[in-house]
């Protein structure tokens, strides 16, 4: 996330320089647009991308959601594999922005992943699902006590095995 964040804050720089000074820029100007951007706003133009926000509506209502507490008042969040959309149609890259940060809301405390990948008609390639895994640092994973995968898929048990290896 860190260098998709200097990407889009270096290019944000430039495009509001080109508009604020009609494409002349000293070093201190520079130095306080760079400050105005910040982390926040970084999210904000993920979420709204140029679907008007469509997909983080997507992403929030089917793809990602909190659904209750379990039996020890931990917030269960359901994370539905089958419901991605096709990688033709929507960026993977923010796509899993999005899902980071929905995922943000719960990562502070204790909580439990329900993973639905049944029926999953859009799968991702393995070199995203690496990438995903990568980006997931320590503070999405300390804090998962649980995870249920429910109907697991062929493509998920060897996911689960792979990683599993991996991880230990």
């Amino acid at each position: 996330m860190d260098e998709q964040f200097r990407q889009w804050r270096m290019k944000a720089i430039v495009e509001r320089a080109a508009s604020y000074t009609a494409g002349t820029l000293d070093s201190r100007a520079l130095a306080a647009l760079e400050e105005q951007l910040t982390y926040t706003e970084f999210k904000a133009s993920v979420m709204q991308g140029n679907d008007g926000g469509r997909l983080l509506e997507y992403v929030n209502t089917n793809v990602i959601f909190q659904a209750g507490v379990d039996f020890e008042s931990k917030p269960m969040v359901v994370f539905c594999a089958c419901k991605l959309p096709s990688a033709k149609d929507v960026d993977y890259d923010r796509l899993l922005n999005l899902i980071i940060f929905r995922l943000d809301e719960f990562v502070e405390n204790d909580y439990t992943v329900v993973l639905f990948t049944s029926g999953a008609t859009h799968s991702p390639g393995w070199q995203w699902m690496s990438k995903a895994y990568r980006r997931l640092d320590r503070k999405y994973r300390k804090n998962v006590k649980s995870l249920y995968v429910v109907h697991p898929s062929m493509w998920s048990k060897v996911l689960f095995q792979v990683l599993g290896r991996i991880v230990r």
